[in-house]
């Protein structure tokens, strides 16, 4: 990925998905009982009844017109403002040129937000600048565990460069850096996770944790963090697996602590393994899984994820980036089973790295970061997309 920006959204209409069922009709975007400002209109039901999520209804984007930049993803923090990384970006108001920076996202309205760059974090180097592994600096995951914000970095390699016979964009050697000042400053240094990744090679080298937003308690997620990763490419991966880390350990920032799901029943110590290599898959698909994280639904005690891919191939394919589609997965645990529920195609705008945002949810709708085709101004920006759920 080098420096991208968004083609403005032509008029789409709204399309809706599932499993066997009617389209339903699209609601008011601020029905009182949205969940606006953060606040879900229902208890979590997840040590009682969990209703699956049989379908979505994918509605019209806004982008944030200040921003620039891609790989958008949302931790929502004690401060109860919402905090993204950006890749390839100019941040807010052009405040970046760099390869990540880190931002402040407000707003009580999920479709009329503001930002700020917090930080530009150019240690980890100016827009397309690489290393002597001909390699840059991005990011995936983010998340807040008792002030301290964390988040992942790794090494990618551009498609055009990679070798790769689809021209992806590899990953490898991840770390987590966390901030005690939201965002302002950051350890580790990117010297120290380029000299001693936390997480070395590709099996785990895109985690993005999977976000309660004020719901922790589900599935031990009070007392572990969740992530999940595919096998090492920004677009079109071919699984993803699930690693997880006892939240006392978090701060140490030591990969050595985490350990991944091998199989079985997720809330027994048996069903996981020390190493990433031993991890099963929680879900699979050749090429149809560029690096993408999870988020717990309250209302429903259910997880929603997005898979996405480039259906051409990697996005550095000729006229590839015009395109993308979006599968849905719900599941009752982090582990799955995983389900399909539904398909959205994205063209000419080719929106990618969807990722569900915690707050603002409601039983009805949550809200979607994303990005689109970086060769165009208007849509490689932040992008915030509405989500409706059918029950």
């Amino acid at each position: 990925m080098d420096r991208r920006h968004f083609l403005q959204t032509t008029g789409s209409t709204a399309m809706s998905f599932s499993l066997g069922l009617n389209s339903w009709s699209r609601h008011g975007l601020f029905a009182a009982s949205d969940g606006i400002d953060g606040v879900s209109n229902s208890e979590d039901p997840a040590n009682g009844r969990k209703r699956p999520i049989r379908g979505v209804t994918v509605g019209d984007p806004s982008p944030l017109t200040e921003s620039g930049g891609d790989t958008w993803v949302s931790a929502w923090a004690d401060d109860n403002n919402l905090y993204s990384p950006s890749d390839d970006t100019s941040g807010f108001h052009q405040a970046a040129h760099s390869n990540i920076a880190f931002n402040k996202i407000t707003g009580s309205n999920p479709l009329h937000l503001s930002g700020a760059t917090v930080n530009p974090m150019l240690d980890y180097g100016k827009g397309g600048e690489k290393g002597p592994d001909k390699c840059t600096w991005k990011s995936s995951g983010c998340t807040c565990l008792d002030g301290v914000l964390y988040w992942v970095v790794a090494r990618h390699m551009y498609g055009e460069d990679s070798g790769d016979e689809y021209r992806r964009q590899p990953a490898h050697d991840a770390s987590i850096i966390k901030s005690s000042d939201y965002g302002q400053t950051w350890t580790r240094s990117a010297q120290d996770n380029y000299n001693h990744p936390m997480f070395p090679g590709s099996r785990f080298a895109t985690p993005y944790f999977i976000e309660y937003g004020r719901s922790a308690g589900a599935d031990n997620s009070d007392q572990y963090i969740y992530a999940v990763s595919n096998d090492g490419f920004w677009e079109c991966g071919n699984d993803m697996i699930l690693g997880r880390v006892l939240q006392s350990k978090m701060p140490s920032l030591n990969g050595a602590d985490w350990e991944y799901f091998r199989g079985g029943d997720g809330m027994k110590s048996s069903a996981w393994a020390p190493h990433s290599n031993d991890a099963k898959p929680i879900v699979e698909g050749t090429r149809k899984w560029g690096m993408t994280g999870g988020v717990y639904v309250p209302a429903h005690g259910r997880y929603l994820m997005i898979g996405w891919y480039y259906p051409a191939g990697g996005g550095k394919i000729k006229d590839a980036c015009t395109r993308t589609t979006w599968d849905f997965f719900e599941a009752p645990r982090p582990w799955g089973p995983w389900t399909k529920i539904g398909t959205h195609d994205s063209s000419p705008q080719g929106y990618y790295s969807p990722e569900i945002c915690p707050k603002f949810q409601s039983a009805k709708k949550v809200y979607i970061f994303t990005a689109g085709n970086w060769n165009n101004r208007d849509v490689y920006r932040l992008t915030v997309v509405p989500l409706e759920l059918v029950v």
